[in-house]
C-alpha cells in the first residue's frame, strides 16, 4: 500500500474512530477540531440532573393524617346550651360561673342566665340559637330590669355578696352575629356588652362547643 493510500486509510480511520487524524490538518483547522469531536464525560447532563430530583420529590410521602379527625357541625338546644354553661366555670371567662337560670323579669321576658364573676360583678347572660338580631334588645331590656330591680336581687342573692355598686355586665351569646348588629355594637357604650360567638360540633360521645370573644368587628 502506497504512502497516499496509507494516508487516506488512516484519515478515514481517524475520522471513524473520532480521534484526532495522524495527518496534521490544514492552517487553522488544528485550533477548531476540538470542536467536531466527541467528548465522553462521566458528569450527569443537566436535564438528567433535573430527572433525578423530580423522582426524588415523586418519592417523598404525603403527610400523614393518623389521628385526624374531621369534625361536623352539631344541633343544639337552647336547654343544651344553658346546661353547658351552668355546668362549666370559667366557660365564657376565668371566675365567671352562673348563680340562676330562668328569671323571669316582666316585660322582658326571662334572663337566661344570671352570673357572678370573681369581682363579684352581677352578669345577664343571654343566647340564642340562630342569628337573631333581637338578642341585643333582649340583653338590654334585662340590663334594665336589674338596675331598677337591684335591692330585689340583692335580696334573692344574698349568699353571693353581689357589689351593687357596679353596674351589671351583659353577656350575649350566638353562633353569629349580622352584620347590622354589629354596626349597632359599636355604637352602644352602656351597658358593657360582652359578645360571645360560639361554634358546635359533633365528637365522640355527644357535641362539643367552642366560645369566641369577638372583639374588634
Amino acid at each position: 500500500m502506497s504512502d497516499s493510500d496509507q494516508g487516506k486509510d488512516g484519515g478515514a480511520a481517524g475520522v471513524q474512530g473520532f480521534g484526532r487524524p495522524d495527518k496534521p490538518l490544514g492552517r487553522g483547522l488544528e485550533d477548531v477540531s476540538h470542536l467536531f469531536l466527541s467528548h465522553k464525560t462521566d458528569k450527569p447532563a443537566v436535564n438528567d440532573r433535573a430527572v433525578v430530583r423530580s423522582n426524588e420529590h415523586s418519592s417523598l410521602s404525603p403527610p400523614s393524617t393518623a389521628g385526624v379527625r374531621l369534625l361536623r357541625p352539631a344541633s343544639v338546644t337552647r336547654d343544651w346550651l344553658g346546661s353547658v354553661l351552668t355546668e362549666f366555670d370559667d366557660a365564657l371567662e376565668e371566675g365567671l360561673r352562673v348563680i340562676d337560670a330562668n328569671i323571669p323579669c316582666h316585660p322582658c321576658g326571662e334572663i337566661d342566665l344570671l352570673g357572678v364573676d370573681r369581682t363579684s360583678h352581677l352578669t345577664v347572660i343571654d343566647f340564642d340559637t340562630t342569628v337573631n338580631d333581637g338578642l341585643v334588645l333582649r340583653g338590654m331590656g334585662h340590663f334594665d330590669w336589674v338596675v331598677r330591680n337591684m335591692p330585689n336581687v340583692q335580696r334573692m342573692y344574698r349568699e353571693q355578696a353581689i357589689n351593687v355598686s357596679l353596674e351589671p355586665r351583659v353577656f350575649l351569646l350566638a353562633p353569629q352575629f349580622s352584620p347590622l348588629l354589629r354596626c349597632v355594637a359599636r355604637q352602644i357604650t352602656r351597658p358593657l356588652i360582652h359578645w360571645v360567638r360560639y361554634v358546635t360540633v359533633d365528637a365522640p360521645g355527644g357535641a362539643g362547643i367552642l366560645f369566641e370573644p369577638v372583639v374588634g368587628e
